[in-house]
């Protein structure tokens, strides 16, 4: 303890600040002032901070802004925790617990995100190129993806700005198709026949052994998925960070194309923006499996991409940080590329990605694994936390207004602590979204609209200690359906929702109408909330070909990327000659 305090002394005194204010705030604040100010003046001030949040975002936008209302947050969020906890010990009811309970873990979350995201270091400068250049190798992992989008994404990695003799391009394959080797034959680029086992992982780690046989002088190795274009200058820009021995990964955001609107919420800009950019700043970024320049060296030394987890990204960034070495993220957008646009498509993407963390939180916490520093395993845990919210804590906020309106037994919050909350909420989430509506939308609907995705991920990671689950390649066609039957228990919360306003406004005419309207404005809070995966569930997309979309993506790339020069954007199909040079 005393070394961490010597090591970081600044954060020590910063710490005993909030500590001492946050006591005074509560011991008097709560007692002495609030009730002055409370209903008339507070109420204003409450609804004018409320709209500008709404209305005017970007007020609320940046760094310093997220800050202070993340400090507002913790300590309001205390004072209703600590009045919720108080009306559970003297009111005691069942929807007391379930609501104080669900308070609890939704705050503890959101205080750890804060911290997580109160320090964030935001590269977007690409640091000097080294004057010797590392050779580098660039492997595009496939296994059935058509053939037509594989070659869109190896026309866009042949444009690299590199020097073409430190630049090896391949294409790894575990489904060993003849189309595929003709094709990269075709255009002057490597093969390798992948290895049919550990999935993605497995055919990484086939291509590592290609490159010692065919390109061993590799340093550094750029995994890019089948299905995303590339800028050209995306080596110009990351290649420099590896100049500090320490770092065995530089991360990029990537854009996806998306319907208007984005009712799948597969941009991810919350993520990629905002959440990335904290994590870096804990030297925690992680992987996100394409993008991603590898320094190979790394990598080999905790034995190569791994293989215990459903995919690779997650845990071999994991792994590398409890082995000490560094990430970084480069927070520009130089790739495109497709993703899900059906709802089946969407859960089994979502899914995936909850059973691998809930597999590292349950078999590998990052409270117990070896080597993380204690930033790093917070952003972990972090990680773990939004998934429990989501699967545990936040359906139980979700029933406490519907069980409230259905039954008439409300617990008895004051509203001198729930208004307060419920703007200073707002507002930390508009500060997180940088002052995006449609980021901030997104993101509660992410949280909430998943949950039943998030309890099934669960279910089938305790049963998988001793297994991994099996794991299948994300469609890149959509199939056109009506897929309400896969998130029925969220239709069967917007149905019970309507029954029970309709309960609340016709049927308890003794009950507080106050009490009333402020459990139906919470309830229509969720049940919006929830609207965001049954509109994707009833959305009709136009049909888009896979390969029709990447050549779209390739022309945004020719107008978007500063640098990007003479792209490529073919249409056509080609036949590929056997053995053609």
């Amino acid at each position: 303890m005393i070394q961490l305090i010597r090591k970081h002394p600044l954060m020590t005194v910063a710490v005993i600040v909030i500590v001492v204010a946050n006591f005074f705030l509560q011991r008097y604040l709560n007692t002495l002032v609030w009730p002055y100010l409370w209903p008339r003046p507070a109420i204003f001030i409450l609804i004018a901070l409320f709209a500008l949040a709404i209305w005017f975002p970007r007020f609320f936008s940046g760094t310093w802004a997220l800050r202070i209302s993340g400090l507002w947050m913790v300590f309001i969020g205390e004072s209703y925790l600590l009045h919720s906890f108080e009306v559970l010990v003297t009111q005691f009811s069942p929807v007391a617990l379930i609501h104080f309970l669900g308070i609890a873990g939704t705050y503890s979350v959101m205080v750890i995100s804060y911290i997580n995201q109160a320090l964030p270091k935001d590269d977007r400068e690409a640091p000097d190129l080294p004057d010797d250049l590392p050779y580098v190798a660039a492997v595009i992992p496939t296994y059935g993806e058509p053939v037509d989008i594989l070659e869109e994404t190896a026309l866009s990695l042949k444009e690299l700005d590199y020097p073409q003799d430190r630049l090896y391009i391949f294409i790894s394959d575990d489904g060993h198709r003849e189309e595929v080797q003709r094709m990269a034959e075709y255009h002057g680029i490597g093969y390798n026949p992948g290895a049919r086992k550990d999935a993605k992982a497995g055919n990484l780690n086939s291509a590592l052994q290609h490159l010692d046989e065919f390109f061993p002088q590799a340093t550094l190795i750029l995994t890019q998925d089948a299905d995303e274009v590339i800028d050209s200058s995306f080596l110009r820009k990351t290649v420099g960070y590896f100049t500090d021995p320490e770092i065995a990964f530089v991360q990029t955001p990537k854009e996806a194309i998306a319907p208007p609107g984005d009712p799948f919420g597969v941009r991810d800009r919350i993520f990629y923006d905002v959440i990335q950019p904290g994590r870096n700043g804990s030297g925690a970024a992680f992987s996100c499996g394409s993008g991603v320049l590898w320094r190979i060296k790394a990598v080999k030394s905790i034995g190569g991409y791994a293989t215990w987890n459903v995919v690779e990204d997650l845990t071999t960034s994991y792994f590398l940080h409890c082995a000490g070495w560094r990430s970084a993220y480069h927070n520009e957008v130089l790739t495109l590329g497709l993703a899900p646009d059906d709802l089946p498509g969407l859960l089994k993407q979502r899914g995936t990605w909850a059973v691998d963390t809930w597999r590292l939180f349950l078999f590998k916490n990052p409270l117990v694994m070896p080597g993380l520093k204690p930033r790093q395993r917070l952003q972990y845990l972090e990680l773990g936390l939004f998934y429990i919210t989501s699967t545990f804590f936040m359906p139980l906020l979700m029933l406490t207004p519907l069980i409230s309106l259905l039954t008439g037994q409300f617990v008895p919050i004051e509203g001198s602590a729930l208004f307060p909350w419920l703007v200073i909420s707002v507002l930390y989430y508009a500060s997180l979204a940088r002052g995006f509506h449609e980021f901030f939308k997104r993101m509660w609907q992410y949280w909430v609209g998943h949950c039943p995705t998030y309890a099934k991920a669960f279910w089938i990671a305790i049963r998988s200690k001793n297994k991994k689950p099996s794991y299948k390649v994300t469609r890149k066609t959509r199939q056109a359906g009506f897929y309400g039957k896969m998130i029925w228990p969220q239709y069967l919360y917007l149905a019970v929702g309507i029954v029970a306003i309709v309960n609340a406004l016709f049927f308890m005419p003794t009950v507080d109408l106050g009490a009333r309207l402020t459990n139906i404005g919470i309830l229509l809070f969720f049940m919006y909330m929830v609207s965001g995966i049954v509109e994707a569930s009833l959305y009709g997309v136009q049909f888009i070909a896979p390969r029709q979309a990447l050549v779209k993506m390739r022309r945004r790339l020719a107008y978007t990327f500063a640098g990007l020069r003479g792209v490529r954007v073919g249409g056509d199909s080609v036949q590929y000659p056997s053995g053609a040079d």
